[in-house]
């Protein structure tokens, strides 16, 4: 698949690595401005309106994004990223939220030594805990300077290239149908938690629609 020239990857930021505390503070300045000025905002290869993502704005509105920085990781291999996604989860579920809507709550994590080589395995790991976090109707974004994910809306546009590795989760909302639709066990969960605004045609967009009928042809 050839991609648009101007969205090849995301420009690498460069650390510097004398301690451990200037990494994490450049870190999250470089993740900041991400969030501010790309995530947070329209972009026309999307294929529809709106902020790249439109929950960061509000949860930061909110006081409901919360942002930790995890270094040390330069020879993690999957089995030790998949088990800081579960610490990640345990995290989202015990935090104590100043707001009560779930979902407003967004959990970043950076991981700003995770070695080029390694990007893939963030990729792997999403892959191999999706249905488990989704059971527990929770969502994972990987992203990274080279991540292929696209957006849900436009195959040719990698939505998820950062400047720095990190990860993302948030609560299931409606518009993840795009995501679940194709997998019997995600789908049910979804359905689960947000098939009755369906039943009582409260859903409006067509592609959720959709895609939401596409789950439930084979479930």
């Amino acid at each position: 698949m050839t991609l648009p020239l101007h969205v090849e990857a995301a420009p690498v930021a460069v650390l510097s690595p004398a301690s451990p505390a200037s990494v994490t503070e450049a870190a999250e300045a470089v993740v900041q401005e991400w969030l501010r000025d790309y995530v947070s905002r329209p972009h026309e290869e999307l294929g529809r309106d709106g902020d790249v993502c439109p929950f960061v704005e509000p949860a930061a509105r909110a006081g409901t994004l919360m942002m930790h920085t995890r270094t040390g990781l330069t020879g993690a291999d999957g089995g030790e990223l998949r088990a800081l996604v579960r610490e990640m989860a345990r995290t989202f579920r015990t935090t104590h939220w100043p707001r009560s809507n779930p979902t407003m709550y967004a959990y970043v994590l950076i991981l700003p030594d995770l070695p080029q080589h390694r990007w893939t395995e963030l990729d792997r790991t999403q892959a191999l805990v999706k249905a488990e976090l989704a059971e527990g109707g929770l969502m994972l974004g990987q992203f990274h300077p080279e991540c292929p994910e696209p957006a849900a809306r436009n195959p040719r546009f990698p939505v998820s290239r950062s400047p720095v590795p990190l990860l993302a989760m948030r609560n299931m909302a409606l518009h993840d149908v795009l995501f679940l639709h194709n997998d019997n066990r995600l789908f049910a969960e979804y359905q689960h938690r947000f098939g009755s605004r369906y039943e009582r045609g409260a859903v409006a967009d067509p592609l959720l629609r959709s895609s939401y009928e596409a789950g439930s042809a084979v479930n």
